[in-house]
This record gives C-alpha cells, sequence and structure tokens, in this order.
C-alpha cells in the first residue's frame, strides 16, 4: 500500500486536518492514538494504530469511514487516557491533546 493514500499520511487528500497524535515510538514497532477534523464542518475524528516497523502507520485507514467520530468528547478522553495507560507517554502532552479536542469541539458546537 503506498503511504500517501492513508488518512495518517495524507489526512487532506480525505477533506481532514491533523489536530494531533499521541504516539509511544519503541524501536521496531509503533503506537499511535491520532486526531483529525473534517475541514467541511469541523467534524472531530479519532483512531488509534500500532505494529511493528515494516508496515506504515495507518495505512489500512483508507477512507474517513476507518476513523471513529468523536460526538462525545467525555467518552473520547475516557477512552483516550485508557490507551495510553501502559504506553511511553508524557501526561502533559496526553492533557494537551484533551485540551485541544474540547475546545474544537465546543466551536463546532457554536457552529452549529
Amino acid at each position: 500500500m503506498s503511504y500517501d493514500l492513508d488518512v495518517y499520511s495524507s489526512p487532506e487528500k480525505f477533506g481532514l486536518t491533523s489536530v494531533g497524535d499521541l504516539s509511544d515510538n519503541e524501536p521496531y514497532e509503533f503506537s499511535i492514538l491520532a486526531v483529525w477534523q473534517r475541514t467541511e464542518d469541523g467534524v472531530l475524528f479519532w483512531e488509534t494504530d500500532s505494529g511493528c516497523s515494516c508496515p506504515s502507520p495507518f495505512e489500512n485507514h483508507t477512507s474517513i469511514n476507518d476513523l471513529r467520530r468523536i460526538d462525545d468528547v467525555t467518552e473520547f478522553v475516557r477512552e483516550a487516557r485508557s490507551w495510553v495507560q501502559g504506553q511511553d507517554i508524557e501526561r502533559d502532552d496526553v492533557e494537551r491533546l484533551v485540551r485541544k479536542v474540547r475546545r474544537l469541539a465546543k466551536k463546532q458546537e457554536a457552529a452549529a
């Protein structure tokens, strides 16, 4: 699969903008939680991917339908905080992404 045909490497090809990600990149493997915003309406999406160094992150995510929509920010925060348990990711990085998602979700609600 080509690296530029997935939502992580080329979000703009799917009408998305990268909001941010959290990653625990060990030697020869990756584990990433990423968040995107749909450009046309501000809807937020997220997904995780992990694997060895052979595949590219999110190479099997070739459609916006492969992502989870953030309809409930509280639920997203709970799942994101759970996902980082046991990973080598700084708590400040997690909270920074959570604050950004909350801020964008509020803007989206206000615009609706």
